[in-house]
Formats: structure tokens, sequence, C-alpha cells
């Protein structure tokens, strides 16, 4: 019923990351015209970006989880959102084109190529076929005209990633009087000031099997030195301006390393039983030696004390355009959430955002992307509803 009678219907969607091609995606299946218009020369910038290192799609985590990690809607909005767009429905759809899945050892969804481009190319052939018009260099500004479309979606993207300022912002305040927040950077690693030897031997290299606490919480999981500071899940989930402290060895208490060192026959230094017993890696051991003091390295229990508790004072976020998101955006009071025109612009129906352009966060592994299509899906549902009811 609901195909013929949105049939004639022609709706625009502006941006073809994620959430702009679910979105296709789920209008062109209902019997909509589509035209997708990208500002740039090619199509799924992002989706290419988030799969540069390992294409991670989603979490094995329970919806409540994926609820607890994000920040901007209500609760109980997430999980509407997630009734009509859940982490089976995206990982059964890439399924669909043709790609297996799998879950690794850090209980995020995986596509087992483990890139993004042939899922990419994948999707945009299967829309092209089923009737959805791909316009490229084209970018949505104040002179864009929308009156041929009965309804529109904006997918456009936050900050993070560009290299330049987003046109957007200014047009929706200005165009529009949509309140839109600064962008700044999320999901960003950050600058700590190095031992210039610790970083002759450590540049490039993991700090594995670690815990990461800040004032906002703690992660265990992995980091990566660089020339600046540190990148990885952990701080990207818990960085902030301050003391952090590492957990070297999160599997042994504190007493049962002492016992461990103290067993060692050898007349070793505490820094040498630490490597000969402990099983610390090559990164771990520099920091150990590169960012102590000498009277410290000499006494046993500082050396426990600092394996359990290694503090690292921790700088400013790198910038924004290095972020792999942002926070910032379509302040959500400016958009609707009840059934039936989910993420329609309040000021302008038959208008509808979605994706990163809103002021939301999430931390990476799976849950970026996965709150991306899922709002993409719902904010078609909104479009659909809208053009079927006006």
């Amino acid at each position: 019923m609901l195909q013929s009678m949105v049939s004639a219907k022609k709706t625009a969607i502006f941006g073809s990351g994620p959430a702009g091609l679910m979105a296709a995606t789920r209008l062109v299946r209902a019997g909509a015209g589509v035209t997708v218009f990208e500002r740039r020369p090619s199509f799924g910038r992002k989706l290419l970006i988030a799969g540069s290192s390992g294409l991670n799609i989603s979490h094995e985590a329970s919806v409540p989880e994926f609820i607890a990690h994000y920040e901007g809607f209500s609760p109980p909005i997430w999980s509407r959102f997630f009734s009509i767009f859940s982490p089976k429905d995206w990982i059964a759809f890439v399924e669909s084109l043709g790609f297996e899945t799998f879950v690794g050892t850090s209980s995020r969804y995986f596509v087992r190529e483990m890139k993004a481009s042939n899922l990419l190319r994948a999707w945009i052939e299967m829309l092209k076929k089923a009737g959805v018009q791909f316009v490229p260099n084209t970018e949505f500004n104040s002179e864009t005209r929308l009156s041929d479309f009965d309804s529109v979606g904006f997918f456009l993207g936050g900050g993070s990633w560009e290299d330049r300022e987003p046109v957007w912002p200014a047009v929706f305040r200005e165009r529009f009087g949509i309140q839109v927040h600064p962008f700044s950077p999320s999901n960003v690693g950050y600058e700590v000031a190095w031992n210039p030897k610790f970083l002759q031997e450590a540049e490039g290299k993991p700090l594995k099997n670690i815990v990461f606490t800040t004032k906002s919480g703690s992660k265990a999981g992995e980091l990566v030195v660089t020339g600046y500071g540190l990148e990885g899940t952990p701080i990207y989930f818990h960085g902030t301006k301050g003391v952090a402290f590492l957990d070297l060895k999160p599997a042994l208490t504190q007493s049962s390393i002492l016992e461990k060192l103290k067993s060692v026959r050898e007349n070793l230094s505490p820094l040498r039983r630490i490597k000969k017993v402990l099983g610390l890696n090559e990164t771990a051991l520099a920091l150990l030696f590169h960012h102590t003091e000498a009277h410290d390295r000499e006494n046993l229990g500082k050396m426990v004390s600092l394996i359990k508790r290694f503090p690292l004072e921790i700088l400013r976020p790198r910038p924004l355009m290095e972020s792999i998101s942002s926070k910032g955006g379509v302040d959500l009071g400016e958009v609707r959430v009840d059934p039936g025109c989910e993420l329609m612009l309040k000021k302008h129906p038959g208008f509808f955002c979605g994706g990163e352009m809103l002021d939301w966060d999430a931390p990476t592994g799976g849950f970026l992307i996965q709150a991306s299509v899922t709002q993409g899906a719902v904010a078609a549902r909104g479009m659909l509803g809208w053009m079927e009811n006006g």
C-alpha cells in the first residue's frame, strides 16, 4: 500500500555517507524516486575512511549496551530507533550484498575482506539498479533548489576528516533558522610530552593489553604511541586533558606482581626482573625505563606500583580534521522524534536530518557507524510517513 502511495514522490538525499546511503536504500525499496547529491566527485568517502584500517561495521553488544554508549538522544528514543533498524538488521543487509561478516576478539563485527571499497561499490551498484540517481560535485548551499522534491534528507556529516570547514552549518543557521552547535573533536588522539629517547624506541608501536583510566572512566585495550602522543580505542573512549593512568599488567594484582619479581633468584635490577618474568611488551618496558626517575628504577616496590598505575600527563586533543568523529551539529531540539515524522526539522516540514550532522556522540568500535545507518533508516521512515500523510 505504502509503495503505491509514494511511487510518484521524489526525494533528495544530500550526502553519501552510511546514513545517506541507508536512507536512500529504504526509500527506493518503498518505491520513492531518489536522487543522491554529493559535493565530492566520488561517493561514500566516510565509509571508505571508516574501513581504512579494517572495516568494523557494528558490535555484538545488546541494544541496551549500545544505548549506554550513546549521548544526545534519550535512551527511550535510541531504543525506538533501534526497534526500527537494529544491529541485526544492519548485519543482515551487509550480508545481503554478498559480504561475509564475523565477530572479532574485540566483540566488533567486521566484513571478512576487511576493507570498505568493495562493499561501497556493491551498495551503490544495488541502488543504481533500483533506480537511484547519483549526482556528484554538487554541494548543498544557500542557492540549492529544494522545491522540486516532495521530501529532502540531509546527511551532510560533521566536522571530522574535512579538509575545510563545512558550508552547511552556516546555511542551516541563515537559510533555515536552525541552531547548529560548533564542532569539536571526538574519538581523537591526544598529545603527550614524550621523552625523545622513548620515541626513538617506541614511536608507531603499541602498548598492548593495558587499561587506560582518566576521570571520565576506564577502558581496556591497546594504545599506539605516536610522535605527538597516543591513539587507540581506550583514549577515544576516555581521553581528556589531565592526568591519566596506565595499568600495564591488568591480569595481575600489585601483590602478585611483587611476589613474582621477588621470586627471581638472580641478583637483577627491578627492571631486569620485570623483563624476565612479566612478559611486558617492548613499548611498556621502554616507557618504564625512559619515563621514570633513576632512583625509582632501583626501587622494586615503586616499579611495581608504576606497573599498575603509571601516570601520564594528557595534553590537548588533536585537531578536528584528524578526529574520527565530531561533537556538535544540529541541536536535537530542532528535530521531531515522534513516530511518523522521525528526525524531521520542526521548522521545515518535509526536511529531515540524520547522521553525524546531528549533535550526538558515540565511541568508535562499531558504535558510530551503527548509529549512523540506524538514523538513516529512521529518517527514511519519517520521510515516507510524511509523503504518505503530508
